[in-house]
């Protein structure tokens, strides 16, 4: 499935994502954003001047006070310079006090969320976010929130060290296990952006990536709204369909290729065993089961208790918690139906206009 295919389900109107062409930086795309690059403008082009000014000295002495075979030794110099000893003191002193003055000036209003923040929770863990709206909206792709209004996301770790960062934005907060953390943010405009995971976290790190949408303030709620019971306009076999879109959380560890092994094993040769038998392992002992609906579901809301031989036991375990009745029954309809919804080259298909009621 394409970026734009899974932002099409994702929203009715993505934007287009701004990845830029700044020399330092990807195009600020909130106010804190152009603090940021000030401050980082100023430590750089401060840091630049320093260097060629002692670099430079450094050149011009060495070349001055070479020594030379058919001079005598020179006697003694002066032993101080009171002017120069305190331009050299005094200089410095003031540079870096205005510095730490402009650095924590920042990092305070970075740290300090206004009020009235419109709030989500991220939670991450190997190797997806998780993005919880407190009208029961989520969604592990797409980060919504409103243009023009500050949002704060809390953030919080399931298992590993991980890290959430926005470029456009300029924020940044480690995601510790055990601890709570947080970052907020006020979009200028409407648009697509980019986020990551910046702290390595084992084999899936590259790809736990995620995309932030602005959405103009008028339409936000209606989205959220929407978002919130999106799942009840599928029933019957267009289920299907809903198991395509929560696929999205799992394709970090599974793949929809055949023969593909990634952090856990490919859902095509799952399907494509439909009803067989293979060997798995309980309490440390291989044992047969069958592939059918019962261990698909098993598989997802209990994941350590039957291991596919040569994977580790990894799987987040809270997936049973996250996704209700009509939720696992989409994704065990994906798998077993998955001929139907996915092409040769392990790409979703495009969601035909009847999927929904």
């Amino acid at each position: 499935m394409t970026l734009t295919t899974l932002l099409l389900l994702a929203s009715d109107q993505p934007g287009p994502i701004d990845t830029g062409n700044g020399f330092w930086f990807v195009p600020a795309a909130t106010e804190y954003a152009d603090t940021h690059d000030w401050v980082y403008s100023i430590v750089l082009w401060l840091s630049v001047f320093f260097f060629i000014l002692i670099v430079g000295a450094i050149v011009k002495f060495a070349f001055d006070y070479r020594r030379r075979s058919n001079l005598e030794a020179a006697g003694s110099g002066p032993t101080h310079n009171i002017v120069l000893e305190t331009v050299w003191t005094v200089v410095p002193l003031l540079l870096s006090a205005g510095l730490f003055l402009i650095g924590i000036d920042t990092y305070a209003d970075f740290k300090t969320a206004p009020a009235n923040c419109y709030e989500v929770d991220a939670t991450a863990q190997k190797w997806v976010w998780q993005f919880d709206h407190r009208n029961g909206a989520s969604d592990s792709l797409v980060l919504k929130v409103p243009v023009g209004r500050p949002t704060k996301v809390t953030l919080r770790s399931n298992d590993v060290l991980h890290s959430f960062f926005i470029p456009a934005f300029r924020v940044k907060q480690d995601v510790v296990p055990g601890r709570y953390g947080s970052v907020w943010f006020t979009p200028r405009e409407p648009g697509i952006y980019q986020g990551h995971c910046t702290e390595y976290c084992g084999t899936g790190h590259s790809k736990m990536n995620f995309y932030v949408q602005a959405i103009p303030a008028d339409e936000f709620d209606e989205v959220i709204a929407k978002d919130a019971r999106w799942i009840d306009d599928y029933s019957g076999d267009r289920l299907v369909w809903a198991g395509a879109r929560l696929f999205s959380r799992c394709a970090s560890c599974h793949s929809l290729k055949a023969g593909e092994r990634m952090t856990g094993p490919s859902m095509w040769d799952l399907h494509a065993n439909w009803g067989k038998k293979k060997k798995v392992e309980v309490d440390g002992k291989l044992t047969e089961v069958t592939i059918d609906e019962n261990y698909l579901l098993e598989s997802i809301v209990a994941p350590w208790e039957k291991i596919v031989p040569t994977y580790l036991n990894q799987m987040p375990a809270n997936f049973g918690d996250q996704l209700g009745p009509k939720e696992l029954d989409a994704l065990v309809r994906f798998v077993r139906q998955l001929d139907e919804v996915v092409d040769a080259n392990g790409e979703i298909r495009d969601e035909p206009e009847n999927a929904t009621n």
